[in-house]
Parts: structure tokens; C-alpha cells; sequence
């Protein structure tokens, strides 16, 4: 799907929007790299406000996240987000830029949310290893540990029921 924005009616593919699944993403280009998918994707959001002051904030760009995501088909995927940058144009706020939000991923994350939460899964129901984890995402033993780490750490927190403390240790 080398032009995504071609699909009829409107500036994204609701057809490859549907394959990512992840509300508010769109897909604007999907192409094959080594053994794996790269999605470029950008989010819809118009308008934002300044979290400091709430001041309409002005569009300075976009910036390129690349995040690991679950994979599919069997193959490894990379979002690349295109990222908006905002500039605050109150002279008065202390806050000159800051860059949108989205439950895609966190600041300076390395894996899409959905991707932590399906590598914790499969630790946790199949037995499967951090290394088989990372390497289906793509990534290292300890980018893929880091993450699914703090993600355990979270669940257990939130009084889940586990039984994988070993399978962790086992890694």
C-alpha cells in the first residue's frame, strides 16, 4: 500500500486505519523494510491547547517518533508517528513548545502501549520468553524487558492475579 491517502473519501484510509486499530492513528504509508512493516502514521487532532496557560496553540511542525508495535503477520512492525509540535503564542506563558499526546505511547517510549501490553500478556498466559518477546517486536532483550517490566510491575500493583514473578526471573 505504497499511497494509503488514495482510498476514497477523505485524507486517510479508513480500510488501513481499520488494520492498525488504534483510535484517533491514521495510516498514511505502509511499506516493507528488511523483514518487517513500517507504518507511517499521524494523528487527526486540529487544535490544541497550551497545558500551561490553555492559550489556542499554533502549529510549529512534526516531528518523527519511531515505536515498536505489535507485530503482524508475522512480521516485526515500526510506527513512525509524525508527531505534532505546538508553539504557545501567549509572550507571558512560560511553555514555548510542547508536542501532542496520545495513548499510542508515552514520552520517550521505545514501544507502543498495545505493544508492552501484548508482550506482558504473552510472559504472563503463555509461558513464552522475554527473548522469543523481542524478538517477534523487533528489539532487544533489555529494550523489551525494560517495558514489560515497569508494565508488570503496574499490574501487580493494581492487585491483578499472577503467577508469572518466576517466569520474569526465567526471562
Amino acid at each position: 500500500m505504497p499511497n494509503a491517502t488514495s482510498c476514497p473519501g477523505g485524507r486517510w484510509c479508513d480500510r488501513a486505519d481499520a488494520l492498525l486499530g488504534v483510535d484517533g492513528i491514521h495510516v498514511c504509508s505502509v511499506t516493507a523494510a528488511g523483514t518487517g512493516l513500517v507504518l507511517h502514521v499521524e494523528t487527526e487532532e486540529p487544535v490544541s491547547g497550551c497545558p500551561d496557560c490553555g492559550v489556542v496553540a499554533v502549529g510549529h511542525g512534526r516531528r518523527q517518533v519511531r515505536l515498536h508495535d505489535i507485530p503482524c503477520f508475522g512480521r516485526p512492525v515500526r510506527l513512525v508517528w509524525a508527531k505534532r509540535v505546538w508553539r504557545c503564542p501567549d509572550p507571558d506563558c512560560p511553555r514555548t513548545t510542547f508536542t501532542e499526546e496520545h495513548e499510542l505511547a508515552g514520552p520517550r517510549a521505545k514501544l507502543t502501549a498495545r505493544a508492552v501490553a501484548w508482550a506482558t500478556d504473552g510472559l504472563q498466559r503463555f509461558d513464552t520468553s522475554v527473548s522469543a518477546l523481542a524478538h517477534q517486536l523487533g528489539v532487544s532483550w533489555h529494550t523489551a524487558w525494560d517495558a514489560i517490566k515497569a508494565e508488570a510491575a503496574r499490574r501487580i500493583a493494581a492487585g491483578r492475579p499472577s503467577d508469572w514473578g518466576e517466569r520474569a526471573r526465567r526471562g
